[in-house]
C-alpha cells in the first residue's frame, strides 16, 4: 500500500492467552487427580504427555486491496503487499490427555502453543494503475526484522482404533495465529508519478505494523501408527477463519495513528502435518514433525482512517497465509 505502532489492542490477545492459561490450570488440576489415582486404582484418570521443542517456519504472507469497494473498476489490484521469505525461529509447548475415566472417557485433549521470532526476509510494496498487476508506477523494499508469530490450538477428539497398531482420530476444535509483521529500512525501487519519491533509501525512518490475526474452527482427522518403540502420524486439519488486521504505516501523514487502517474477511485453510516419534522408554520420546500451512481469505474490507477523523473504504481482494516448518523436541509421558 502506498505506505502499519502498538499492535492491535492486547484484548486480542489476552483473550486466546487467557483461555490458555485456564486450560493449563485444568490440566495441572488433572495430573494432580491422575498422581493421586495412581495410588488407588488401577487405572489413572487421565493420561498425560508433556512436549518441549523448537524449529524453523519458512513463511509468505500477502494481501492486496482493490481501486474500490466493487474491485471492478481499473485497477482491480491497487495496492499489493508480500512478506516472503520470512524465516522464524519458533518454540513450541504442548499438553496431550488421553482420558481413561469420567465424563470424557476415551476422549483425547490437545493443548498446542507456538511463539516465533523472524530473522530474516523482504517486504515488498507495489502500487499498479492497471488491471492484474500491470502498470506498476510505484515500489518499495524494507526488512521484516522485529516481526512475530504466536499460535494457539485446542482440539477434542476420540481416536478410533482400526487394529492393533492403527488408529484414526478425529478431532474438532479452536486455532488461534497472530503475526505481528513490521517494515523497517525502507528503499525505494520505482516510482514514475509526476511528484515521485528519490529512488534508493528513504530519507524517513520506516517503522510500519501491520498486525494480522486468524481465529478459526478446526475440524481434522488424524491417522497414527503405533509400533512398540516407533510411532508414525499424519495429521490432516480443516479451518475456517475470521481474519482480522490493524496497521500503522507511520510515514503517511494523511493516515491516522496508530490505527492507520483494517482488514476484515472470512476465510478457509488447510494443514498437513507428518510427524515421527520414537520412544526411547514408557516415560520419554523423541519427535520430529513437517507442516505445510496454506490459508486464504474471501473477499473483505479495507478501511483506511485518515489524520482529519474521515475514513473511506475500498474491497480487500485477498489474504494468503503459506508456511511450511520443521521441529523437532522431546516428550515427557505419565
Amino acid at each position: 500500500m502506498a505506505e502499519v505502532s502498538q499492535p492491535i489492542s492486547h484484548v486480542y490477545l489476552s483473550i486466546p492467552l487467557s483461555i490458555v492459561i485456564g486450560i493449563l490450570l485444568c490440566v495441572e488440576s488433572f495430573a494432580s487427580e491422575a498422581l493421586f489415582d495412581d495410588y488407588y486404582y488401577d487405572e489413572s484418570y487421565a493420561d498425560i504427555s508433556l512436549s518441549l521443542g523448537t524449529g524453523t517456519r519458512e513463511a509468505e504472507l500477502r494481501w492486496s486491496i482493490a481501486s474500490d469497494s466493487s474491485g471492478r473498476n481499473t485497477p482491480n489490484i491497487l495496492s499489493e503487499l508480500t512478506y516472503e521469505n520470512l524465516t522464524i525461529t519458533e518454540l513450541q509447548g504442548s499438553v496431550h490427555l488421553h482420558f481413561n475415566q469420567g465424563f470424557l472417557k476415551k476422549f483425547d485433549i490437545n493443548i498446542d502453543i507456538k511463539s516465533g521470532k523472524n530473522r530474516d526476509g523482504l517486504v515488498i510494496d507495489s502500487d499498479y494503475n492497471g488491471n492484474n498487476r500491470t502498470d506498476e508506477y510505484s515500489r518499495s523494499e524494507s526488512n521484516p526484522d522485529g516481526s512475530t508469530t504466536l499460535d494457539g490450538k485446542i482440539v477434542i477428539g476420540y481416536p478410533l482404533q482400526w487394529n492393533e497398531r492403527f488408529f484414526v482420530t478425529p478431532f474438532v476444535g479452536y486455532n488461534y495465529s497472530q503475526q505481528y509483521l513490521r517494515m523497517r529500512n525502507g528503499v525505494q525501487i520505482i516510482d514514475t508519478r509526476a511528484a515521485s519519491l528519490p529512488i534508493g533509501p528513504f530519507t524517513s525512518e520506516l517503522n510500519s505494523k501491520y498486525e494480522a490475526v486468524w481465529n478459526s474452527a478446526i475440524f481434522a482427522f488424524d491417522a497414527t501408527y503405533r509400533g512398540e518403540n516407533h510411532h508414525l502420524g499424519l495429521l490432516w486439519e480443516f479451518l475456517i477463519t475470521d481474519y482480522y488486521a490493524e496497521a500503522n504505516w507511520n510515514l503517511r501523514s494523511d493516515f491516522d495513528h496508530p490505527k492507520s487502517f483494517a482488514h476484515w474477511a472470512t476465510g478457509t485453510g488447510n494443514n498437513l502435518e507428518f510427524k515421527y516419534q520414537y520412544f526411547a522408554s514408557p516415560r520419554f520420546s523423541l519427535w520430529v514433525t513437517y507442516r505445510i500451512e496454506d490459508w486464504k481469505t474471501n473477499k473483505g474490507d479495507d478501511v483506511v482512517y485518515f489524520s482529519d477523523g474521515t475514513k473511506a473504504g475500498t474491497q480487500l481482494n485477498e489474504v494468503v497465509w503459506e508456511s511450511t516448518a520443521t521441529s523437532a523436541g522431546f516428550s515427557l509421558h505419565f
